[in-house]
């Protein structure tokens, strides 16, 4: 064998390894890149998951409900659809949608006032996610623009009704125990809410009045009584989490329940 042949004979295979190295190391990092855009819808759906779940137990409109549902499969099967062929699934990438409808069909109760500050802050968090979802919906025309904003208000307005509720029910708490400038203090964020708010609705003037009239009548000396019972709505939220001793009642309450 001649030295050409010799180098031919011996380069011919070491370049085909590199070049199947070469490959193999495309290969991996395009299916790490599907990977990660795959992680990143899936945690998309989950987010709206968790946001669906907690609309289903604090308000009945169904109609948005079932969107986001719709929305959550079409992250799903993007999800599935972004992962490498080569990649194993589970259960857990299935979305259970026959138990969600039957949530959502069966949720006949609305909740006035949310158990806590920090509830409200989780209430902010999780209706701006299915506000942030409206906007592909209406982008793709699954739904009109005119439902789109109809939506957009309807759940405006119920966070910020949630939000004024659940201050105002604290306030008449605080009242009930004389505790005057915490009362008044609930009040006045309450009214703020309403004032700043540029949604305009037939109720908005009357409820700025009504709190107004709260905080005056803290300060007559006379024995606070709330005609709307609001107070009492927000006992029954934190008793039904808690026994006498403020234990939850239901270990499992904050464990959310997907597939």
């Amino acid at each position: 064998m001649s030295a050409i042949g010799l180098v031919v004979a011996i380069a011919l295979p070491v370049a085909l390894i590199l070049l199947g190295l070469v490959y193999a190391g495309r290969r991996q990092q395009q299916n790490h890149v599907k990977r990660l855009q795959a992680k990143a819808i899936r945690q998309r759906a989950d987010e709206l998951l968790e946001a669906l779940e907690f609309l289903i137990s604090v308000d009945n409109h169904k109609e948005i409900q079932l969107l986001m549902l719709e929305r959550a499969a079409y992250l799903y099967e993007r999800y599935r659809q972004e992962l490498p062929a080569t990649a194993e699934t589970s259960s857990s990438d299935e979305l259970d949608v026959d138990y969600y409808k039957q949530q959502i069909e069966s949720n006949s109760g609305r909740r006035r006032v949310l158990k806590s500050d920090r509830e409200i802050r989780y209430a902010k968090s999780q209706f701006s996610k299915v506000l942030k979802a409206l906007g592909p919906m209406i982008k793709s025309k699954v739904i009109s623009e005119s439902a789109g904003m109809e939506y957009r208000r309807y759940l405006r307005l119920t966070l910020l009704e949630k939000e004024v509720d659940t201050f105002t029910a604290q306030g008449d708490l605080a009242a009930q125990r004389s505790d005057v400038v915490t009362a008044s203090t609930y009040f006045k964020a309450a009214k703020k809410l309403l004032i700043e708010c540029d949604l305009q609705y037939p109720e908005k003037n009357e409820r700025i009045r009504a709190l107004t009239q709260r905080t005056s009548d803290l300060y007559r000396g006379e024995q606070y009584v709330a005609e709307d019972n609001l107070s009492n709505e927000l006992s029954k939220e934190n008793q039904a989490q808690q026994d006498e001793f403020g234990i939850p009642l239901d270990p499992n309450s904050g464990v959310k329940k997907r597939f």
